[in-house]
């Protein structure tokens, strides 16, 4: 089993985002916890009809953020294996 990420801070337009890594039901999920008026966020990584894999909100409806944030956090991640 892989250790999940420790919490850290992203800049997501303009503001400090807080985010946890967990899993949940064998899937790999990242707490969104924004410091302004926004509801928290929860995003995974869904596969589409052609094994493509995007960033999704749970549940959906919140693509535009889970997409954005999404992006974010693999570049952070990929940034910290370096």
């Amino acid at each position: 089993m892989r250790n999940l990420e420790p919490p850290f801070e992203l800049n997501f337009e303009g503001n400090a985002v807080f985010i946890s890594e967990h899993e949940l039901e064998g899937k790999r999920v990242f707490y969104i916890d924004f410091k302004d008026q926004r509801k928290p966020l929860v995003i995974t990584v869904g596969l589409g009809l052609r094994k493509e894999k995007f960033w999704t909100s749970v549940p959906q409806g919140r693509q535009a953020e889970a997409q954005q944030i999404g992006k974010l956090i693999a570049d952070y991640i990929r940034a910290q294996k370096k």
